[in-house]
């Protein structure tokens, strides 16, 4: 099934250490792009890549069309699952924020993701307490594994009995060791959000295929690779990429094409539509997020750089 996943913006109120967005800023002015919600609206009419739809950042409730997105997307699609840290402007006034989510209904599903570091875990419990008490369709409460999570806030997330889960840091740790390579990388004393299994089971692939987003990690692979991915990601600079390493770093390379291009005419790669994928060569590792989401076949060609070969 096709994973058709919406990237509003990138830039966010919060500036994690351990962010996979390496250009992730509290500082709009340092990352500026946001998607063209009209535009954006009007290519999904068009064409219907899959039957529900994610938003993503970023932090999407700080785009200025924020609003007008999730109404116009409800219009679109049966799901729209939406991730955010139930923190910024928009939650400020969270009784208020909470009604608009209730008129939206139960069409959206609420991921949401605590950031201790930016967040009294306390406000977070409250919110979410109040989601649930609202009977909205709330998917995630989850945390990632770094040292900003204390034992102390841990133990009050999961004593608070709200679904909370703990999500196992990938990518690279301070020493630059790629996590998880075993359990022993894994807190087990708390509900996992996802398993590790893949990571851990798999690490070699793992380890050869995959790096982070982090610019102080070279991505590039030794040889092409044929890659295909169900990915249809469409940026904050309106353009489509086939995978979460080059939407991030915004490798124009790897795009696509744009959501200003309605009928696909003129994409670089194509959109199968029937099989609901990319099939296209690649020269850069993967991100941790994708790993096991893409099928990779080595092409034994030199890979010499990081532009698409001709």
């Amino acid at each position: 099934m096709a994973y058709l996943g919406i990237f509003t913006n990138l830039f966010c109120n919060h500036q994690c250490s351990y962010c996979i967005q390496a250009k992730s800023s509290l500082d709009v002015r340092k990352n500026p792009d946001k998607v063209d919600v009209p535009q954006l609206l009007a290519f999904l009419k068009k064409n219907r890549i899959a039957h529900s739809v994610k938003v993503l950042g970023g932090e999407s409730s700080l785009h200025p069309d924020f609003e007008p997105l999730m109404t116009g997307l409800l219009g679109l699609y049966s799901k729209v699952v939406f991730t955010t840290n139930l923190n910024g402007k928009w939650y400020e006034k969270f009784d208020t924020a909470l009604e608009k989510m209730k008129k939206w209904g139960n069409k959206i599903v609420w991921n949401t993701s605590f950031h201790p570091g930016w967040m009294e875990a306390d406000v977070y419990i409250e919110r979410i307490r109040k989601i649930k008490a609202a009977g909205l369709r709330l998917n995630q409460v989850s945390t990632t594994d770094t040292p900003d999570l204390t034992k102390e806030v841990a133990d009050k997330l999961m004593a608070a009995n709200i679904g909370w889960a703990l999500q196992t840091f990938t990518g690279r740790n301070k020493e630059g060791r790629m996590l998880p390579q075993t359990w022993a990388d894994v807190n087990t004393n708390y509900p996992q959000l996802y398993s590790p299994a893949p990571y851990i089971d798999n690490y070699e692939s793992y380890l050869a295929n995959c790096e982070d987003a982090d610019e102080n990690h070279p991505p590039q692979r030794d040889t092409w690779v044929t890659c295909k991915t169900k990915r249809f990601l469409i940026g904050p600079d309106n353009l489509i990429y086939p995978c979460h390493r080059h939407l991030y770093v915004r490798d124009h390379n790897y795009a696509a094409g744009s959501i200003h291009d309605l009928g696909m005419k003129d994409f670089k790669f194509k959109w199968n539509r029937l099989l609901g994928r990319w099939n296209l060569p690649c020269d850069t590792k993967c991100n941790p997020c994708d790993f096991e989401f893409v099928k990779i076949t080595d092409t034994k060609k030199p890979a010499v750089s990081s532009a698409i070969a001709v």
